[in-house]
């Protein structure tokens, strides 16, 4: 009887010690996750507020906002001068070749090379946290590395926007707003092969013409919370202070 009393006992304890440790395995998924950088691509119509959207997103996720920056550091990876790359990210639909071959006398710096830095830096990025502005980075990261969101706006209210913004009149504004979608039509179409309106693409696409940015923000979190995102547990108390 002892004896059985004894293997009772041993059996009870590996069965404690097997739920202690898939209690400290979960307890150390939860940490991995909760520990998983946060990182979101924000693709955008010109005047859909995209770029005020960005920045406090990137605020309250206390993360940083990446606009500028990639092409400093595509620049800073590829030796090259900033405003180079600056032109070509500006201007990939113009791209034929080495056109700027003379700008760099003996160097060259082709759109594929500019495509390849991008990259490295896109996902250098995504290993540490941020919000990403534009360059089609939801291409490079996909849904499982980055919550993917569009921002769109109807071309009258994106026109009133721009129009009060950059003090030109309605016209000019839906003539600028034309130009620059197309641009960057073109560009996603030229470095990803890909349709930068297929919403198939995002993980949210928000219509800016009712929203304000704070609202916006607080879509995407809401979004970004359904998707399994550990977001600050104070995000919501930041919203109710503003």
């Amino acid at each position: 009887m002892r004896c059985n009393a004894d293997r009772v006992v041993e059996a009870l304890i590996a069965v404690e010690l097997t739920h202690m440790r898939h209690e400290e395995e979960a307890r150390q998924q939860q940490l991995i996750t909760k520990a998983k950088p946060l990182v979101v691509t924000v693709s955008r119509d010109y005047g859909a507020m995209g770029g005020d959207v960005a920045q406090l997103l990137a605020d309250t996720l206390e993360v940083r906002c990446c606009n500028r920056f990639i092409l400093q550091e595509v620049a800073r990876r590829a030796h090259v001068d900033e405003k180079l790359v600056k032109a070509l990210d500006e201007h990939v639909s113009k791209i034929d070749g080495h056109w700027w071959q003379h700008l760099l006398h003996k160097e060259t710096f082709s759109y594929e090379d500019y495509y390849h830095y991008l990259v490295k830096t896109v996902l250098s990025i995504s290993r540490t946290g941020g919000v990403i502005l534009g360059r089609g980075a939801n291409y490079i990261l996909g849904k499982g590395r980055s919550f993917r969101v569009r921002i769109t706006g109807s071309p009258d209210k994106c026109a009133e926007r721009i129009s009060e913004r950059e003090q030109i009149d309605i016209e000019q504004a839906h003539k600028r707003i034309q130009e620059v979608n197309n641009e960057r039509a073109v560009y996603v179409r030229k470095l990803y092969d890909a349709d930068i309106t297929d919403a198939s693409n995002y993980d949210l696409v928000l219509n800016s013409d009712r929203y304000d940015p704070v609202q916006l923000v607080e879509l995407i979190l809401e979004g970004m919370g359904h998707a399994g995102y550990k977001l600050p547990e104070d995000y919501r108390i930041l919203f109710t202070n503003g």
